[in-house]
């Protein structure tokens, strides 16, 4: 069975739409991730997760928002990054556009940690906006928050080593196409943990400061990446896309419970 819309027909994404199949909208960026790493790390791995999702869910995935807020960055060649402002404009016009067309459970699974708290406000706008003339629902999650105490379990680094282009974006990356990781190329590159972590847990205070520039020497990795492996990778995928099933298959039964 096709779960990409990009592959489907109109006739069979209506179909879909018929079926009450829920749609996946993966949100991504496209910014520096290290010496080692591609630029379109967070799309390819929230697209990747949402593929496997689906599955699980029976559900749809509509085609990734390949752009995201990505100013921490932006210095950095290859990054690029749109305002907060213009992306949940925009991330609200395609949200909406599936709402319209009748889709009634819309999960927007970010793989950019900033574009999270960006990602909730949209979900609740949409929820403001169009209810009145919809019966819908929105949920919006990084993809992996509900693992993150399992994946922080199975870590080798310290707190503070899992933030970006770091041991568990690494081992993703290893584990799904080996080939465009280039770990040699960390070689004399500065990085190492941060006061923030994916997984671990922290103070959930948010202070923002100063951006790295690639002038002062910074590589634009925020953790340790030199514990990454393929086989560590493939761990965090089973976990997290566990976990995932498990919340959006919990969220499905209590909402026909209410029925």
């Amino acid at each position: 069975m096709e779960r990409r819309m990009s592959f489907m027909t109109q006739m069979e994404v209506g179909e879909a739409i018929t079926a009450k199949r829920a749609v996946i909208l993966p949100t991504g960026a496209t910014e520096a991730h290290g010496p080692h790493m591609p630029t379109d790390t967070d799309t390819h791995q929230a697209d990747h997760i949402a593929g496997l999702l689906a599955e699980r869910i029976d559900a749809l995935v509509a085609p990734p928002v390949a752009y995201g807020i990505s100013k921490t960055f932006e210095y950095f060649p290859g990054t690029i990054s749109l305002s907060i402002p213009t992306y949940q404009a925009m991330l609200f016009e395609v949200g909406a556009a599936l709402v319209r067309q009748g889709f009634e459970h819309l999960i927007i699974l970010n793989g950019n940690r900033p574009n999270g708290t960006a990602n909730d406000a949209v979900a609740r706008h949409l929820v403001d906006e169009l209810d009145a003339s919809h019966n819908f629902k929105v949920s919006a999650v990084s993809y992996w928050e509900p693992a993150a105490a399992k994946i922080n379990a199975l870590r080798k680094s310290v707190p503070g080593g899992m933030g970006h282009g770091c041991e568990f974006e690494a081992s993703f990356q290893l584990a799904t196409r080996p080939n465009v990781v280039k770990m040699e190329r960390l070689a004399g590159a500065y990085y190492g943990p941060v006061g923030w972590d994916l997984v671990a847990p922290t103070n959930p205070t948010r202070t923002y400061s100063r951006r790295p520039r690639p002038e002062a020497g910074h590589a634009a990795i925020f953790g340790d990446p030199t514990l990454a492996s393929a086989e560590a990778g493939e761990v965090f995928i089973d976990t997290v896309v566990d976990a995932l099933a498990e919340t959006f298959n919990a969220l499905q039964a209590s909402y026909e419970e209410r029925k």
